[in-house]
């Protein structure tokens, strides 16, 4: 008996440390968030007053803290201070409703009619 019990107790070693090997790698490597997450980012981007759409969302995990790099599209005919404050908004918005977010990189395109 001892030797199956010796046997179980390894295997279940090996299953852990396997699970924080692969735990250890994907936090080591750049990922995306899931989608529930980008899905909410894309959603308070779109809540802010002025924000006509979300060209590119990017995220990536960087250990527990999450890197968020958006593009927003407004009118074309903003100015440049009303476009910046809206960035500043988006910005704001996401780092508060997420606090896992460490940074937030919003950049504005202009909304070219067709």
């Amino acid at each position: 008996m001892d030797s199956l019990a010796s046997l179980v107790i390894s295997l279940f070693i090996i299953k852990v440390s396997i699970d924080i090997f692969l735990d250890a790698i994907s936090r080591m490597t750049d990922s995306a968030v899931d989608d529930d997450i980008q899905k909410k980012i894309h959603s308070i981007a779109l809540a802010q007053e002025g924000v006509r759409g979300v060209d590119q969302l990017k995220t990536r995990m960087f250990g527990d803290k999450i890197y968020v790099d958006i593009e927003i599209r407004l009118d074309m005919l903003t100015p440049l201070y009303i476009s910046d404050k809206i960035a500043h908004l988006v910005h704001d918005a996401i780092e508060e409703a997420i606090p896992d977010v460490k940074h937030c990189m919003v950049h504005v395109n202009p909304d070219l009619p067709d």
